[in-house]
C-alpha cells in the first residue's frame, strides 16, 4: 500500500511540474509571437590578423511585399514597402510583419560603413516566405575591401566532403543519444515507442523554460531539464505503459497508443510553445572557430557536442556491461521471465530504463536545439532517422544503435554533395534498405529463429 501511495504521489508531482512548466512557458511563448524577419549584420574585416567578424551599426533594411517563385528562391515582382529597421550597436535588427505572405528584404548599400560592401551584389534583395507567426533570419554576406573579393577560392569536393563528414558525425552522435534510449525501451519491453519523438522535443522545451523563461544559465538549466526529462519518462511508464503491460495489452495495440500519445504531446507543445523556432539565451551564435583542421572549422559548441556525446554514449555502454544495474537491464532485455525468477524486480528495471531514456533524449534534444533552434516539430523531424539508426544497428542493442546512428548521420550529410538539401534523408534510408536486405538483423543484431 505504501508503494502504491508513493507511486501516486510521484505521479501527482510529475503532472504538477509538467502543468506548471507548460503554463509558465505559455506566458513566455505568447509574449513576442508574430510574423517577422530578424538577423545580425556583421562583416569580415580586411585585416588578415583579425579573428572575429565586426558588427554593422546603422545599416538600413527595408521589407517589401513580393511575389516569389514556387520554391521561394527567386523574387518575381516587388510591391509596396511594409517595414523598415536600422541595425543596433551589435548589428542586430528585427522587423515585425503584418501577416503570413511572401516578402523581399533589401539591404540599403549606401547605409553601410565606408569600405564595407556586399560580397555578392546580386544578393542585395533576399526572398522571404513566412507562415503564420513565423520569424525568419536573413543573412547578408558583407566584407571590408578585398576581404571577400572575387579572388576567393571555391571549395573543392574534397573540402566539402570533409566538412560534411564532420557535421555528419556530430549529427550521428545526436541521433545516437536519442536512439540508445529507444533501443533500451524496445529491448526491455518490446515496445516500438513513436512518442519518443515528443520526448526529444519536450526535453528541449524543458531546457528552454529553465534557460529563457527563468533566466538560468544554460548548463545548469540542461542538468535540471535532464532530471525532469528522466522523471517524465519514468512517469509515462508508471501512468500509461505499466498498467497496459499488467492488463496484457498486445505490443501492436501499445504501439498504436504511442502514436496517439505522440500526436497529443506534439500539439500540446505547439499550443503552449508556439510554432516559431526560438534559440536559447546562451551559446546561440558562435562564429569564431575553436578548432581548425584543413577545411574543417569547429566552433566551441560543436566541439562540446561531439566530445560530450562520445563521453555519455561510452559511459552508458560501459555501465550496461560493468555495473550491477546494467547487467540487470541486459538480463531483463534477454528474458523478463527468467530475470524475474532470479530475483530481479523487472518493473523497477523497466522504470529505470524509461528514466535513462528520458535523460538521454533530453540531452539529445538540447544538442539539436543548439545546432538549430527549439521548435515544436524537431522531434518528429528526427524520429525517422532515430528509427533508421536503431534498425540499422540492430533492434535492442546499445552499441548497434550508436554505430547505426553514426552511419545514418554521415550518410545524411554526405548525400547533399549530390542531392538537394531537402532530399538529404533519402540517401541514408536507401542505404538502410540495402543493408537490411543483406543483413536483416542489422549490423550488430542477432539472428533469430522464427517458427
Amino acid at each position: 500500500m505504501r508503494g502504491r501511495a508513493l507511486s501516486r504521489s510521484l505521479v501527482g508531482m510529475l503532472l504538477g511540474l509538467l502543468l506548471a512548466i507548460f503554463l509558465g512557458d505559455a506566458a513566455a511563448a505568447q509574449e513576442g509571437d508574430g510574423a517577422g524577419v530578424q538577423g545580425t549584420l556583421t562583416y569580415e574585416p580586411e585585416d588578415e590578423t583579425a579573428t572575429e567578424k565586426l558588427p554593422v551599426e546603422g545599416a538600413t533594411l527595408i521589407v517589401y511585399e513580393a511575389e516569389l517563385s514556387a520554391d521561394a528562391r527567386q523574387i518575381v515582382e516587388i510591391g509596396a514597402q511594409v517595414g523598415e529597421a536600422t541595425t543596433d550597436a551589435e548589428g542586430a535588427f528585427s522587423i515585425d510583419l503584418p501577416r503570413e505572405a511572401d516578402y523581399a528584404v533589401e539591404l540599403q548599400i549606401d547605409t553601410l560603413p565606408e569600405g564595407v560592401t556586399l560580397v555578392d551584389e546580386d544578393r542585395q534583395q533576399l526572398p522571404l516566405r513566412l507562415t503564420e507567426n513565423q520569424r525568419r533570419n536573413v543573412l547578408f554576406n558583407l566584407a571590408e575591401g578585398d576581404a571577400g573579393g572575387g579572388g576567393r577560392v571555391q571549395s573543392t569536393t574534397f573540402d566539402r566532403a570533409a566538412r560534411l563528414t564532420v557535421e555528419g558525425i556530430k549529427y550521428g552522435l545526436i541521433i545516437g543519444m536519442c536512439a540508445v534510449g529507444l533501443s533500451l525501451i524496445y529491448g526491455t519491453t518490446g515496445l516500438v515507442n513513436f512518442a519518443h519523438s515528443e520526448m526529444i522535443t519536450l526535453g528541449a522545451v524543458f531546457a528552454f523554460f529553465f534557460n529563457v523563461t527563468l533566466g538560468i544559465q544554460l548548463i545548469p538549466a540542461v542538468v535540471l531539464a535532464m532530471i525532469l526529462g528522466g522523471v517524465s519518462g519514468a512517469g509515462l511508464d508508471a501512468v500509461i505503459w505499466r498498467p497496459l503491460r499488467r492488463r496484457g495489452v498486445g505490443l501492436v495495440a501499445m504501439m498504436i497508443i504511442s502514436i496517439g500519445l505522440a500526436i497529443l504531446l506534439r500539439y500540446c507543445i505547439l499550443y503552449q510553445f508556439g510554432d516559431r523556432s526560438r534559440p536559447f539565451n546562451d551559446y546561440a551564435v558562435q562564429t569564431d572557430p575553436l578548432i581548425e583542421i584543413g577545411p574543417v572549422a569547429l566552433v566551441a559548441k560543436d566541439v562540446l557536442i561531439i566530445v560530450l556525446s562520445v563521453v555519455v554514449l561510452v559511459a552508458v555502454a560501459m555501465g550496461l556491461r560493468l555495473t550491477k544495474l546494467g547487467k540487470a537491464m541486459r538480463a531483463v532485455s534477454d528474458s523478463p521471465d527468467l530475470a524475474a525468477s532470479t530475483g530481479i524486480d523487472v518493473d523497477r528495471i523497466v522504470t529505470v530504463v524509461w528514466f535513462l531514456a528520458g535523460v538521454l533524449v533530453t540531452l539529445g534534444g538540447v544538442f539539436v536545439a543548439l545546432s538549430e533552434q527549439v521548435n515544436w516539430l524537431m522531434g518528429q523531424q528526427l524520429l525517422l532517422l532515430v528509427f533508421a539508426g536503431v534498425t540499422l544497428g540492430g533492434l535492442g542493442t546499445d552499441f548497434g544503435a550508436m554505430a547505426g546512428s553514426l552511419v545514418v548521420g554521415v550518410l545524411v550529410y554526405l548525400s547533399t554533395l549530390y542531392l538537394a538539401p531537402e532530399l538529404r534523408n533519402v540517401g541514408a534510408l536507401l542505404v538502410l534498405i540495402i543493408i537490411l536486405m543483406i543483413r536483416p538483423q542489422g549490423l550488430f543484431g542477432r539472428r533469430e529463429r522464427i517458427g
